[in-house]
C-alpha cells in the first residue's frame, strides 16, 4: 500500500510544502516557437531595434495567461518603457488577432537568473495555435532611437521566452530561445600591463590592451606603438604592431637588469604623445623568498547569474585581461 501510494506520488511530481518549484518542464513542444530579426552580432552600448514574434503552440494562450522574455540578473540591458514612443528602450507588443495585451518590464519577478523580464499578459479574448504576439523592443517607427545593448560582451545574449498557455502563472521554457552576439566597439584608449612583482633575471610578459568606451577589450586596433622603459631592461623592442582581430599585443622574455621599480610607456608611432603607462613592477633580488599572487576573489558565469561560460571567464582573465 505504501509503495503504490510512493509511486503515485512520484507520478504527479507531489511536492512538499516549501520544496523550490523550478519552471515546469511540462510538454515544452507544444508552447510555441520565437523567432528575433535581426540576428547576429551587435556592439556592446550600442542602440538596437529588434522585433521578436512568438507563435502560440497547440494550446493557445487562454485568456489571463502569458509569455515573458527573460533576461539575465546581471545585465545592464535596457530598460524598456511603454509610454514614450520616442524615448528610449520604447517597446510596443501586438497580437495578431486583435486580443488586448498587457505589457509590463519586471526587475525581479522570474525565476534566477531570467530574473529581469518582459512581462505580456492576454487581458482580453485568447490566442489560438499559430496566433501570433510580435514585440518590438526599441520601436523605431515613432520616433524612437531604439533599446540600450548591455555595455560588455556576451557570445550568446539570449531572449530566454516563457510561456503560460493555460492561465495557471506556472511557465514553460521554449526548446530554443533567440540569441544574439555583444562584441567590444571600436578602441579608445590603450592599456599596458605588467606583472607587478618579479625576480631580477626572471622573465615576464608585457600585455598592450585596446578597450572600447565601456572598457570592454577590443579585437579591432591597429596601427604601431613605441615602447620606452624608465628602467633598465632587456629584450623590449622599441616598436610594438597592434593587430586588428587580436583582443592583446603580448611581448614575452622581458628581464629587469637591476633591482628597483620600473613602468613601461607607450607612445604613438611618431613617438610624440603618450597613449599610456603600465602599471608600475617592482623587481626583486633574484634570491628574494616570498612570490605574491593576487586576483578577483569572486565571479559567476551563466552557470549561475553571472555572463558567458565559466571557460570563457577564465579565458578572459588569462587572455585579455591578463590577472593570470
Amino acid at each position: 500500500m505504501l509503495a503504490a501510494a510512493a509511486r503515485v506520488q512520484a507520478a504527479f511530481r507531489v511536492r512538499q510544502p516549501g520544496a523550490r518549484m523550478p519552471y515546469s518542464n511540462y510538454r515544452p513542444d507544444l508552447m510555441g516557437t520565437a523567432a528575433l530579426t535581426p540576428t547576429g552580432a551587435f556592439e556592446a552600448g550600442s542602440l538596437q531595434s529588434f522585433i521578436l514574434i512568438y507563435t502560440a503552440g497547440a494550446f493557445g494562450i487562454d485568456d489571463t495567461g502569458s509569455i515573458k522574455v527573460g533576461f539575465r540578473f546581471a545585465t545592464d540591458f535596457g530598460p524598456l518603457q511603454f509610454t514614450d514612443p520616442k524615448g528610449q528602450g520604447y517597446t510596443t507588443v501586438e497580437a495578431s488577432n486583435g486580443a488586448t495585451l498587457e505589457a509590463k518590464w519586471e526587475f525581479k519577478r522570474n525565476i534566477r537568473p531570467w530574473s529581469r523580464s518582459l512581462y505580456i499578459g492576454v487581458v482580453r479574448d485568447f490566442l489560438a495555435p499559430g496566433d501570433t504576439i510580435t514585440i518590438r523592443f526599441g520601436d523605431r517607427r515613432f520616433g524612437s532611437p531604439g533599446v540600450r545593448l548591455q555595455t560588455y560582451c556576451e557570445s550568446a545574449f539570449e531572449f530566454r521566452v516563457f510561456a503560460d498557455p493555460i492561465a495557471t502563472y506556472d511557465y514553460v521554457a521554449l526548446p530554443q530561445s533567440p540569441q544574439i552576439a555583444v562584441v567590444p566597439g571600436p578602441p579608445v584608449r590603450l592599456t599596458a600591463v605588467l606583472p607587478t612583482l618579479a625576480r631580477l633575471n626572471e622573465p615576464f610578459r608585457l600585455a598592450l590592451v585596446a578597450q572600447d568606451k565601456w572598457g570592454n577589450p577590443s579585437d579591432r586596433a591597429e596601427g604601431s606603438v613605441r615602447l620606452q622603459s624608465d628602467g633598465p631592461l632587456r629584450n623590449l623592442p622599441s616598436v610594438a604592431q597592434l593587430r586588428g582581430g587580436a583582443f592583446a599585443t603580448t611581448i614575452e622574455g622581458l628581464r629587469a637588469a637591476a633591482p628597483g621599480d620600473l613602468a613601461i610607456r607607450v607612445l604613438n608611432e611618431a613617438g610624440q604623445e603618450e597613449l599610456c603607462a603600465s602599471n608600475p613592477l617592482r623587481i626583486v633580488p633574484a634570491d628574494a623568498p616570498l612570490r605574491h599572487f593576487w586576483g578577483d576573489t569572486h565571479g559567476q558565469s551563466n552557470e549561475t547569474l553571472g555572463t558567458n561560460t565559466a571557460r570563457e571567464y577564465f579565458q578572459f582573465a588569462r587572455d585579455k585581461a591578463f590577472w593570470m
